[in-house]
């Protein structure tokens, strides 16, 4: 029973905080959005760049592998720009996850919010 009316607490002082908490999460929402990530594969061939909101911003695709692309009479030569684009994709955006969920593991522990370790990865997901 108690434990119950622990809990109850520990709520109505996140309701006492909601302004500083809303404040804060537009604070981190901004700060992700400014933040760029960056990955490649293919030595360079593709390169990816991501936002901390999970956005691809850019993809650059290296002229010899474009032109590649466009004589892709060999479907072998297709399929592995194909993986390389994905995998620079692919690479930035798990780059971006990692890095806002630091961002915002960093604005719950400022804030002293009673959410355990694990739980903030189901937010990006």
């Amino acid at each position: 029973m108690f434990d119950s009316l622990k809990g109850l607490g520990s709520l109505a002082g996140i309701m006492k905080d909601l302004p500083r908490i809303k404040e804060k999460a537009q604070e981190v929402r901004d700060r992700l959005g400014a933040m760029t990530v960056e990955a490649e594969t293919g030595g360079g061939a593709v390169r990816a760049v991501a936002n901390g909101q999970l956005r691809l911003l850019s993809l650059q695709v290296d002229q010899a592998l474009l032109a590649g692309l466009v004589d892709a009479a060999n479907a072998d030569d297709r399929a592995m720009a194909e993986d390389l684009i994905a995998g620079a994709v692919n690479a930035a955006m798990e780059k971006a996850r990692e890095a806002a969920e630091r961002e915002m593991r960093a604005a719950v522990e400022e804030l002293g919010l009673p959410i355990p370790p694990g739980a903030l990865g189901g937010l990006l997901s």
